[in-house]
């Protein structure tokens, strides 16, 4: 009888110390095995977004700016352009160059945002911000929006910097907006406002979770994606998603497209957000739609804990049905075990230290999600997260994986040419080059060695190196024979190409709506 009652007190102790974990700030890895998942969760997204559950919320406190000089001396004109020394020595995500200025976070690890001039590199306007962790810049209209790590939407005026409105959202974002048809679009985390998403915690997964009975509660969602009027902020709807936005929404003619970082790709409608589906396909990177097609990567190993692997799939628009699916390739860049051994974790944690998260990144931005798909559990690696986001040009299509920049035919996933890039690509953690860009008809791709290439798009070859000098991570604007590039280092870097024709690739995305197609000039 002793016996027995020691045994159950045992198994009481471990499930408590068991439950204690799972809120602890570092994910933990899930080693139970689990049903398969079904792909559809349409009815799911509908169900989360109905009477049931209490809506998101729709109150917001302002954030606020104040102007902001920068030492002269900052700014430095080179033999092939300029160079300009942020104060932060942070990593800076991609410039957006419109209208003949480059708007450039001041760095994850700054409170600050500035308007250059795009020829000479001269300060336009600078702006302290209340919030840390700028990310790039959505420009449309004349306003240019952005999110900060902790926790504001911020519109301003792009040719002054005049504040027209801004949303403290909710603590911390990790999804850069999206501007098309007049609307803004981001998302944001529920329980980043002060407390915990009433009754569970936003790690556990929708399987998990179990609602009470009786009353009214919130839905097993940890994020909400947001539609916003441009000019005003007003919002116009919301809906609840099961993780944060992966990179940023997209925007194509009447649909508004995002993958969460637990691989969901949703689809909704801008004008009203009415649902039109969610598949459950462990997508890793942001959709590329054309025409009927949708392209996007995805994990292609069985979720076991074996090799981890990725492939490139195209899946009909209409039905989400994957038509065709690139040959597997081993995807260390997605590996959790990898991942968390290589010098990005470390540095990551850094970063997020710097901004208040010593402790890891908080339970409200549900790490979990990112951490068992892409492998990245940083607030700052995860704002930062670009995948291997293909890129749609001329009938191919060309995306980074993990060091290989790769073409394959967008019908059959096969590969046409491929070739290594520079780097050890385990231990530096994360993807030895950014996603490419199209401009003029050429690749430009920024490496983690500090080089930007320059790609014939039909053979592979690279046609031309620029040196940079510091490590890149980001992708590279390219506007009117300049690329401009954010370094890990702090540097906004300007290069000339001296051939006008390179332009037509103005942010990240391709264009405001981030499409991932080049505008057709």
């Amino acid at each position: 009888m002793t016996r027995n009652f020691m045994q159950i007190m045992l198994v009481l102790v471990l499930a408590s110390a068991a439950a204690i974990s799972s809120w602890s700030e570092e994910p933990k890895k899930d080693t139970k095995p689990k049903e398969p998942e079904k792909m559809d969760m349409t009815d799911q997204f509908k169900e989360w977004n109905s009477d049931k559950f209490n809506s998101p919320p729709t109150e917001f406190r302002q954030g606020h700016v104040t102007p902001r000089d920068l030492d002269a001396k900052a700014i430095k004109t080179t033999e092939v352009g300029f160079t300009i020394q942020l104060p932060s020595g942070a990593p800076v995500p991609t410039p957006s160059v419109y209208k003949g200025k480059v708007f450039v976070s001041g760095g994850f690890h700054s409170k600050e945002f500035y308007c250059f001039d795009a020829e000479t590199g001269k300060l336009v306007w600078g702006k302290n911000l209340d919030d840390d962790g700028p990310t790039a810049a959505a420009c449309e209209d004349g306003v240019i929006v952005f999110n900060t790590e902790s926790c504001t939407l911020f519109a301003l005026e792009a040719n002054t910097g005049k504040q027209l409105w801004s949303l403290w959202l909710g603590d911390p974002l990790t999804s850069t907006p999206t501007i098309a048809n007049g609307k803004v679009f981001t998302s944001y985390p529920a329980a980043g406002r002060g407390g915990q998403v009433p009754n569970d915690p936003p790690n556990a997964q929708p399987n998990e979770k179990k609602q009470p009975r009786g009353r009214k509660g919130n839905p097993p969602c940890s994020h909400v994606l947001a539609a916003l009027e441009l000019k005003t902020g007003k919002i116009l709807w919301q809906r609840w998603l099961d993780s944060d936005v992966m990179s940023a929404p997209v925007a194509v003619e009447k649909e508004l497209f995002a993958t969460s970082f637990s691989g969901v790709v949703y689809k909704l409608n801008q004008e009203d957000g009415s649902v039109i589906s969610a598949t459950k396909c462990r997508a890793t990177s942001a959709p590329v739609v054309v025409g009927n097609n949708v392209y996007m990567t995805k994990r292609a190993d069985d979720g076991k804990g074996g090799k981890v692997e990725e492939s490139i799939a195209r899946q009909e628009r209409a039905s989400n049905v994957i038509l065709a699916e690139s040959e597997k390739k081993e995807a260390p860049h997605l590996d959790d075990k990898v991942q968390d051994q290589s010098k990005l974790k470390g540095q990551g944690g850094a970063l997020d230290a710097g901004n208040g998260f010593a402790g890891g990144a908080p339970q409200a931005a549900n790490p979990n999600a990112a951490w068992k798909n892409v492998g990245q559990s940083n607030v700052s690696t995860m704002q930062a997260f670009q995948g291997s986001r293909i890129l749609n040009y001329d009938g191919r299509n060309y995306n980074c994986m993990g060091d290989e920049c790769v073409c394959t035919d967008p019908a059959s996933g096969k590969e046409l040419w491929k070739f290594k890039l520079d780097g050890d690509l385990k231990k530096e953690g994360g993807f030895l080059a950014a996603p490419p860009a199209e401009a003029g008809g050429e690749l430009f791709l920024s490496t983690l060695n500090g080089e930007i290439l320059r790609v014939d798009p039909m053979t592979g070859k690279v046609t031309q190196k620029y040196k940079v000098g510091a490590q890149l991570r980001f992708q590279p604007a390219v506007e009117n024979g300049k690329i401009y590039v954010g370094t890990q280092d702090g540097k906004i870097v300007c290069i000339d190409t001296g051939d006008k024709k390179f332009t037509g690739w103005p942010c990240w995305g391709a264009n405001a709506a981030h499409t991932g197609v080049p505008d057709k000039k």
